[in-house]
């Protein structure tokens, strides 16, 4: 199927409202992300001060520097920084695109459930019981929980967004 194309004093105006639209969204998910490296880093000494099951912890370096993996936590405050960050800047220079946002947001989307979800061994998985249980009754855990619901919604705006500027566009 071939899309038609509007014409180039249409696209100018949709390609500007287009690139807000995905650095508005982009700069949702940087801040939900921030708030979620935190809660990390809260549930991370939780953990440890009282003495729950050590897997819970997913806060490293230089928070924590106890276990196997202290360096997966700056690895991935480095990764996803970096997509999201980056990406904001050159999509903010007409350098990068839907199919760019497409891709970053279906790869975060994976890395949250591969951490909340599935984990690196059995038991490492931070799903929404052990995020609740660490928290207990502490309004904390409720906030975290709306942010990483609030990152995967956000996320998924983000992709489909994407997928429609690219309908509109005919460009990834």
């Amino acid at each position: 199927m071939a899309t038609t194309l509007p014409p180039p004093e249409r696209r100018v105006t949709h390609d500007s409202d287009d690139r807000r639209r995905l650095i508005a969204l982009a700069c949702v998910v940087a801040v939900l992300a921030l708030l979620h490296f935190v809660d990390h880093v809260v549930r991370g000494q939780i953990v440890v001060s009282s003495a729950l099951d050590p897997l819970w912890n997913h806060s490293g370096w230089p928070f924590n520097t106890h276990g196997d993996k202290p360096y997966i936590f700056p690895a991935s405050l480095v990764v996803v920084s970096t997509i999201v960050l980056g990406g904001i800047f050159l999509t903010a220079r007409g350098k990068l695109w839907a199919g760019y946002w497409l891709a970053a947001s279906i790869f975060l989307i994976a890395i949250l459930v591969f951490v909340h979800f599935v984990g690196l061994e059995p038991g490492s998985a931070e799903t929404p019981g052990i995020i609740r249980r660490t928290y207990g009754n502490d309004v904390r855990g409720i906030l975290a929980m709306v942010d990483l619901f609030g990152l995967f919604a956000v996320l998924a705006t983000l992709a489909v967004t994407a997928i429609r500027i690219r309908q509109r566009s005919g460009r990834w």
